[in-house]
């Protein structure tokens, strides 16, 4: 288990955005927030994976990694993190 990560105001609520539908970059801003998550990896590109699988969106398009959601959840529950992988 790991302590959870610093999250400023701004990345929490695009984790909890991506949550509810895949975040699509509009502005370099935001863009640049949505690259510094998936450096952290709770985010990630949609990619040809998603494509496949019947999404007509972006594939250029982020969406939440395991990570990204057990650190959603276990705030929900405020239990400590479990890390994968």
């Amino acid at each position: 288990m790991n302590d959870p990560p610093e999250l400023t105001v701004e990345e929490h609520e695009a984790l909890v955005a991506a949550l509810h539908k895949p975040l699509a970059c509009g502005d370099a801003e935001k863009h640049g927030l949505y690259l510094r998550l998936c450096g952290r990896r709770l985010l990630q590109r949609a990619g040809a994976v998603s494509l496949a699988n019947g999404w007509d969106g972006s594939p250029h398009a982020f969406i939440l990694t395991r990570e990204g959601w057990n650190l959603l959840k276990a705030e929900r529950r405020r239990l400590p993190i479990l890390r994968t992988g």
